[in-house]
């Protein structure tokens, strides 16, 4: 049922576990980090096991930061994650199997620009609709919905980011996941394969906790940009050969 031999479960498991580190140090990273990695492993781990995966983080983190949500946030970015879900939905059903790689390598590109902006945008309820619904679309495509969020809350207080933002990413997971139910791409095969790199992101945070205070986590971005960097483009030129 589950198409991977020993070495892609040893990448995957590992690759899960570098992501959940780096997101545990730094704030984000499980996605934009492991998504392209997972797709040239095996195809199959994308998106529908790193949704499920990425609903797990933000679990552990609104654990430890739910005081700071500020719940009128959530009023604006729960709609607009949902119609941005349903778009994803309406255009990967139209997309040829054929498409799909060269798509996701763009995407996951676009997610690294947009990283790098240093705008200054305030989180008001504009620019949190605006953000929630290209995060609820690029993250039901490929597993990756914080880039566009990161941007709108680069300059608001670290609380309020760790615990809104994880208060967001849990219902949008959720949400993505029933919308590749529907599309046929998660199923019990995509659940089980979830749920065998679960323990690694429980190990990720452990190790965020003893490594967090002595790694320079401007080092760690740039770390993270440049492997999605890199395997954004080799997705998009193998899906074109």
């Amino acid at each position: 049922m589950i198409e991977l031999d020993a070495l892609q479960w040893g990448l995957a498991i590992a690759v899960v576990f570098a992501g959940s580190t780096i997101q545990g140090i730094v704030g984000y990273g499980v996605g934009l980090f492991s998504a392209p990695l997972l797709f040239l492993i095996n195809p199959l781990l994308v998106p529908g096991p790193l949704v499920i995966v990425g609903g797990i983080v933000p679990l552990l983190m609104l654990r430890a930061n739910r005081q700071a949500v500020v719940p009128r946030d959530l009023a604006f970015a729960l709609p607009a994650g949902g119609i941005g879900v349903i778009a994803a939905w309406a255009l990967v059903g139209l997309l040829p199997a054929s498409t799909w790689q060269w798509l996701f390598g763009v995407l996951i590109l676009l997610a690294v620009a947009v990283s790098c902006l240093r705008l200054r945008i305030r989180p008001d309820p504009f620019t949190i609709s605006v953000g929630t619904f290209c995060s609820g679309c690029m993250g039901t495509i490929t597993g990756v919905g914080g880039p566009p969020l990161g941007v709108v809350y680069q300059h608001a207080d670290p609380a309020r980011v760790r615990g809104t933002l994880s208060a967001i990413f849990i219902p949008l997971s959720v949400m993505s996941s029933l919308a590749l139910i529907f599309l046929d791409r998660l199923g019990w095969r995509e659940v089980w394969l979830a749920v065998a790199m679960i323990p690694a992101v429980f190990a990720g945070f452990w190790c965020a906790r003893h490594l967090g205070t002595r790694v320079p986590r401007r080092g760690f971005r740039v770390f993270v940009l440049g492997t999605a960097c890199v395997a954004g483009v080799y997705s998009v030129v193998r899906g074109l050969m």
